[in-house]
C-alpha cells in the first residue's frame, strides 16, 4: 500500500426516505474505478458514518469490498471496544487501511494521553495499518502536533489524514521528518500548498464530485509545473465555497450536479435537510465553471 495520490472520500447514497441505496453506492464506485484516483475512503465523515447503524455501515463496507484501487474503511466509533470491532471487519474484507477520527463525545476527558492510549490500544490489536483522523471542525477535537509525532512512531499507525485547514502546522508535522509516515490532507481549497509542503496526497470529498478538478491540481504539482497547479487550485476554489457551506447536502448535490448523470449524490438523511431548488442552480454554475476552466482529460 502506497499513501500518495488522491483518495476520494466516498458518500452514502440514501433515496428520499433516507433508506441505503447500495445499487446506487455500487454504480458510483463503478464510475470512480475509472479514473485516475489512488482510491477510496468508506465511511469517512462524507459518508454520514455517524448516522448509520452498525449493520448498515457493514453492509457499505461490504458493498465496497471488491474495487480494485486501494480502499480506506472509516472504522472510528467513540469507544475503543466498538471501533476495534469494526476494524477487524474491514481488515476482514481486505481493506487497506483503518482511517480513525477522534473519538469526542466527552471532549474534557479526550486529553492528548486519552488519545494517545486509545490509538495506540487500537493499533496494539488492529490487523490492518491505522490512519489517524483529526478534524476539529466536526469533532471539536484538535490532534495535537506533539500527539501526532508521538503516535507516529507506532509500527502499525502508518499516516493521518489532516483536516484541520493548519497549515502551519502541516508545515511543522513536515519538519519533523517522521519516516514511513504518510501525511494526507483533506482539504481541496488547500491542496497545492499542501503537496507543497509535504504532504503526500489528499483524502477529499470534492474528489467524490469532480476527481478531475483534484487530480489535475495534483498531477500538475507531480509533473513540476507549478504555474498550471496554481491555476487549477484557484479554479477549485468557487466549487469549494459552493458545496462546503452548505455541508453534506452541499457535498451529495455537488456528486449530482458535477458527475453529468454518472454518479448519484440524493439527499442527507435527516436531520438534515435537502437542497432547495436555487441552492442547488448554485451548485451547478459553480460546477459548471470548473468543468470550463479544469476540463476532464
Amino acid at each position: 500500500m502506497q499513501l500518495r495520490g488522491i483518495f476520494a472520500a466516498l458518500t452514502t447514497p440514501f433515496d428520499d426516505s433516507g433508506e441505503l441505496r447500495l445499487d446506487l453506492f455500487e454504480r458510483n464506485l463503478a464510475s470512480y474505478e475509472s479514473t485516475e484516483l489512488a482510491g477510496y475512503l468508506v465511511l469517512g465523515s462524507s459518508a454520514e458514518a455517524i448516522y448509520l447503524t452498525t449493520d448498515e455501515k457493514r453492509a457499505v463496507l461490504r458493498a465496497a469490498a471488491n474495487v480494485q484501487k486501494i480502499k480506506l474503511a472509516g472504522t472510528g466509533e467513540e469507544s475503543l471496544r466498538a471501533t476495534v470491532e469494526m476494524t477487524r471487519y474491514a481488515a476482514s474484507l481486505g481493506y487497506a487501511a483503518a482511517v480513525v477520527r477522534t473519538p469526542h463525545y466527552y471532549k474534557k476527558s479526550m486529553t492528548p494521553a486519552a488519545l494517545i492510549g486509545f490509538y495506540r490500544d487500537l493499533a496494539d490489536t488492529s490487523p490492518i495499518p491505522i490512519i489517524l483522523y483529526n478534524i476539529p471542525p466536526l469533532t471539536g477535537i484538535d490532534l495535537t502536533l506533539d500527539a501526532t509525532i508521538a503516535l507516529a512512531s507506532h509500527p502499525n499507525i502508518v499516516g493521518l489524514k489532516e483536516s484541520s485547514g493548519n497549515t502551519d502546522k502541516l508545515v511543522r508535522l513536515m519538519a519533523a521528518g517522521l519516516p514511513n509516515f504518510a501525511v494526507l490532507v483533506g482539504g481541496a481549497s488547500t491542496l497545492y500548498p499542501s503537496l507543497c509542503a509535504g504532504a503526500s496526497g489528499a483524502i477529499l470529498a470534492l474528489a467524490a464530485a469532480a476527481p478531475e478538478a483534484c487530480l489535475a491540481i495534483e498531477n500538475a504539482y507531480r509533473a513540476g509545473n507549478h504555474a498550471r497547479a496554481l491555476a487549477a487550485q484557484q479554479a477549485v476554489l468557487r466549487a469549494c465555497a459552493a458545496f462546503e457551506a452548505l455541508s453534506i447536502a452541499g457535498l451529495k448535490g455537488a456528486v449530482d450536479v458535477a458527475g453529468d448523470g454518472a454518479r448519484y449524490g440524493g439527499p442527507p438523511r435527516k436531520p438534515q435537510l435537502p437542497l432547495t431548488a436555487a441552492q442547488k442552480q448554485a451548485l451547478a454554475e459553480a460546477f459548471a465553471g470548473l468543468r470550463i476552466a479544469v476540463p476532464a482529460s
